[in-house]
């Protein structure tokens, strides 16, 4: 008896790759949607942040009579100094600890010498959760010759006190709310607290170490020495490179308040909100948010 032989149809080439040309625009359409699902997750995350150093900074308020200083030295004293450890040094990263739920972690820092004193380096190696914006894709430890020379796990942080409108009045007079040795009370704050930014995002990839207050201040404009006594280009630092060159006098920021989340940074205000504020923001607008005193009126619509 004859056997009957199925034929099995198999895809030809044209058909194959018509598959696989399907497979990749479906893939091309669905990737930007996946990343635009994480990032909101990690600004939703970083907004998160922003919010529990909010109720940090006011429990600190209470505590102490006044917000921390950036710093508890003066702004010309910092790590690039030729022998740092002669000064204090800490940050009000540092000191929010307890406030944080971090008060064993605040226990391991030795206020009684500088930051960056060999008695504080290993506590300034731990990562901070709370003081990482997940959108950021930096290193975990400075990698600037003016930290590793100390040592090689200084660890950092992607939220910076902005504290003046220009590196001039930060310098000179500041402006702002935290800013280095101050401890300033709320109700200093009469531009209102709605009205006055506190802290904001940074994505720095060196310099920002959470432990030293020498570089946890921020201005609102980019540095320019031609520019006396201001010291600041005319447009805001939002997202601006390079932010501080210092021309080997110092030391070199490649981010002041910036983010790596797209157009803009987070920034905690003095209520406690957080505000995704646009890099296009109107520069009177985005001083006005700075200052603590300067009797401006913001608008909305202008950020």
């Amino acid at each position: 008896m004859a056997r009957s032989i199925t034929r099995v149809r198999a895809f030809t080439l044209v058909e194959l790759l018509v598959v696989i040309a399907i497979i990749g625009l479906l893939v091309a359409l669905l990737l930007p949607a996946v990343q635009m699902v994480r990032e909101a997750s990690r600004r939703s995350a970083c907004s998160n942040n922003l919010k529990q150093i909010g109720l940090a900074l006011t429990s600190y308020a209470d505590a102490h009579a006044g917000l921390p200083p950036s710093s508890t030295s003066q702004i010309d004293f910092g790590v690039w100094s030729p022998k740092p450890t002669n000064y204090h040094l800490h940050s009000w990263a540092s000191l929010l600890l307890p406030f944080l739920e971090q008060g064993t972690l605040q226990s391991q820092v030795n206020y009684s010498v500088s930051a960056v004193a060999p008695e504080n380096l290993a506590v300034a190696a731990q990562q901070i959760a709370i003081y990482r914006c997940a959108s950021f894709d930096g290193h975990d430890f400075s990698q600037a010759p003016v930290y590793t020379k100390i040592s090689e796990q200084f660890a950092l942080r992607n939220y910076a006190a902005l504290s003046a409108t220009t590196i001039g009045n930060l310098w000179q007079q500041p402006d702002g709310v935290i800013y280095p040795r101050a401890s300033t009370r709320l109700a200093e704050i009469t531009d209102g607290l709605s009205n006055t930014v506190l802290i904001v995002e940074t994505c720095e990839p060196e310099v920002a170490v959470w432990i030293d207050g020498g570089t946890a201040a921020v201005a609102a404009h980019p540095y320019d020495e031609s520019t006396t006594p201001s010291y600041a280009l005319p447009q805001v630092a939002l997202n601006f490179h390079p932010y501080f060159v210092g021309n080997g006098q110092g030391i070199d920021a490649e981010y002041g308040p910036a983010s790596r989340h797209p157009g803009g940074a987070m920034h905690l205000l003095g209520d406690g909100a957080v505000r995704f504020i646009a890099d296009s923001v109107v520069v009177a607008a985005y001083d006005a948010l700075v200052t603590r005193a300067g009797g401006e009126v913001t608008s909305g619509a202008a950020y």
